[in-house]
């Protein structure tokens, strides 16, 4: 009777801490919708200004995706995250102030087109990565004290984002001095109204998903994008508001759960999964990575950026080999895969379609209780304090 006291009264003051601890992550994880089917989603950022060769990669992308269909006839899709302008770079070395030039049909006509033909066939779906991918004063302060970025804006338009200073690529901060300072929130509503304007103009229609450059942005941004009507945001699961001394990415908040809605009612989406096949990823760990989603009730998007299948012949024959593998291997161990946008997802997530999400109480208490087992430092915690007993046993009740 002693021992079962001592027992008892140990889990209790143990649970309370492990509660007191960790309540915001316990709760999320309750909270974050729990799909019944696997969702796959290959997203795909920084298209737009840049190589011509952006068409051909994107044409041979949808014929890969086309290949495939899930168990409800629907494509395999790749959002495309778009940049819509770029800086002139030879106008603003003589002018000393900044000059952008839109995409366009006439500067980027098979690029649109091949993006045009993806959206009817339904392979691709356009997200807002932003006017550019920068923060254009930041660009010309920097430029005025360091030779690289000058050089850069030398190259003219073909000169690609990518080889900018990681700061620098950050668009709702100003990277040319670290810790990178924050915006003036009414100069930003003002640029998300603009490239909001420009994105429609160029597409015929207001983006609806949006794709932080860097995933750096604060609330002023989000309430900037709520305003302009986009719904949705893609995050890696918690947000960066800066970047610190050293131009790494600060984190700020708690994390970011799927279907997680904001105080200006913005449904967060979380993109964690890297498939990067010009670094080494390889449609196996994908794969992986997608089976270890589905037994969480999470969807799984893949982070891929249009580097992988820009460059020589044999880096694009990599990354497309590597996606058709993926497509493959994901459509024959999971039969009942779905391929959704970004933006159906976060209307099924928001809308808790009971045809897409798990009610049931006693399945719901088992996916949460594998979820938990997924926080840092819980479950080695759940060891320590004996809770990994009772927690195991609500498990095995509940499967």
């Amino acid at each position: 009777m002693i021992v079962l006291t001592v027992l008892a009264g140990w889990l209790g003051i143990t649970g309370l801490l492990v509660i007191l601890f960790f309540w915001e992550g316990m709760t999320n994880t309750w909270r974050e919708p729990v799909l019944r089917r696997p969702v796959l989603i290959v997203e795909s950022d920084d298209w737009g200004p840049g190589p011509l060769e952006q068409a051909s990669a994107l044409r041979r992308i949808a014929g890969i995706l086309s290949e495939f269909a899930d168990c409800d006839g629907r494509r395999p899709v790749m959002t495309l995250g778009m940049v819509l302008a770029a800086a002139d770079g030879k106008k603003i070395l003589s002018s000393g102030s900044y000059q952008r030039r839109k995409i366009s049909a006439h500067t980027h006509g098979p690029l649109l087109s091949a993006i045009s033909s993806g959206v009817e066939t339904h392979v691709f779906s356009i997200q807002l990565h932003g006017m550019e991918h920068f923060w254009p004063p930041a660009l010309v302060s920097a430029s005025k004290t360091d030779n690289a970025v000058m050089a850069w804006l030398d190259r003219g338009w073909e000169a690609v984002t990518e080889d900018l200073p990681p700061p620098l690529q950050s668009r709702w901060v100003d990277g040319s001095i670290l810790p990178a300072g924050r915006l003036d929130p009414q100069i930003v509503q003002q640029a998300v109204q603009e490239e909001v304007d420009a994105f429609d103009d160029i597409f015929g229609s207001p983006p609806s998903v949006v794709v932080p450059p860097t995933f750096i942005w604060n609330e002023d941004v989000e309430s900037a994008w709520a305003k302009a009507g986009v719904a949705v945001v893609v995050t890696p699961g918690h947000r960066f508001e800066t970047r610190d001394e050293e131009g790494n990415p600060a984190a700020s908040g708690a994390i970011i759960y799927n279907g997680q809605t904001t105080e200006t009612d913005l449904v967060y989406l979380v993109r964690d999964v890297y498939f990067e096949p010009a670094f080494g990823h390889t449609a196996i760990q994908a794969v992986e990575a997608l089976l270890s989603k589905t037994r969480l009730g999470r969807p799984t998007l893949f982070e891929t950026h249009r580097f992988n299948f820009l460059g020589t012949e044999e880096k694009n024959r990599l990354a497309l080999t590597e996606l058709e593998r993926l497509l493959q291997i994901a459509v024959d161990e999971c039969p009942h895969l779905a391929f959704l946008s970004s933006r159906e997802l976060a209307v099924i997530l928001k809308g808790g379609d009971p045809q897409w999400l798990e009610l049931r109480l006693r399945y719901r208490l088992h996916i949460w209780i594998m979820r938990l087992g997924e926080l840092p430092r819980l479950r080695k915690l759940a060891w320590v304090t004996g809770w990994i007993v009772p927690a195991g046993l609500l498990w095995r009740l509940t499967a």
